[in-house]
């Protein structure tokens, strides 16, 4: 079954918009969106009812504190998945205490390290820009289709296509990179940034993803709340 999976990028102790990855400008969510008048997050987690949260904790990303108690919290009544900038083992050991599955994301992660942690409670996210790799390790592959590959030899839960440009921005997804990743990838293919409705979650599915993370097209009603639940 096609996987919708809410975002809920996490900054400052409230859930924010995330948009183009330009993340001094998000701002709460509530000014936004049209199904909540908070930005708090256990409350968003406990109007919408999704039944997966992709939880971005960008305090942690950008080294300015955790939201890790609040993960916990999410984590209660959600079925998670948390990326929260781990670099380190420890990193991973702390957020497996608060999540149900980690998220190593090639921008702040190095291959040694996502080798070492590959289990069935890791995804890995394959971070872009524009479509292009951001890498924190020189030994990661320089193009997104060559990390797929090399990511096939891992034992993981899933792979993510994120394109942070794409975030918040409605330009629909990049359905060509997406079919070429689905149809390499021993892995499931989760794919997040820029899906404006229905019809790019119908597309999607055909092009062979098993899910989409999405925020600003339910905040707006532009997808139903029910397909997330």
């Amino acid at each position: 079954m096609f996987r919708c999976i809410l975002a809920c990028d996490l900054k400052g102790g409230v859930v924010v918009r995330g948009v183009r990855g330009e993340r001094e400008k998000y701002r709460p969510i509530h000014e936004y969106s049209r199904l909540v008048t908070t930005s708090a997050p256990l409350e968003v987690i406990r109007t919408m009812r999704p039944k997966e949260t992709y939880i971005a904790d960008l305090d942690r990303i950008t080294g300015a504190g955790d939201h890790l108690s609040t993960i916990s919290d999410i984590s209660a009544i959600s079925s998670t998945m948390v990326d929260a900038g781990i670099s380190r083992e420890e990193d991973a050991a702390r957020l497996r205490k608060v999540s149900d599955s980690i998220i190593m994301g090639t921008e702040t992660a190095s291959l040694s390290l996502i080798e070492a942690l590959q289990a069935r409670d890791v995804l890995v996210s394959v971070d872009m820009r524009h479509g292009q790799m951001m890498a924190a390790d020189p030994a990661l592959p320089e193009s997104p289709m060559m990390v797929v590959r090399r990511l096939n030899e891992l034992d993981l839960g899933g792979i993510i296509l994120l394109d942070i440009a794409r975030v918040g921005s409605g330009e629909g997804i990049d359905l060509g990179l997406l079919s070429d990743a689905a149809s390499i990838s021993r892995h499931p293919v989760i794919v997040g940034g820029g899906v404006r409705d229905v019809q790019d979650l119908e597309q999607m599915e055909k092009a062979g993803a098993a899910g989409a993370i999405i925020a600003s097209a339910v905040h707006s009603l532009a997808i139903p709340l029910d397909l997330l639940r």
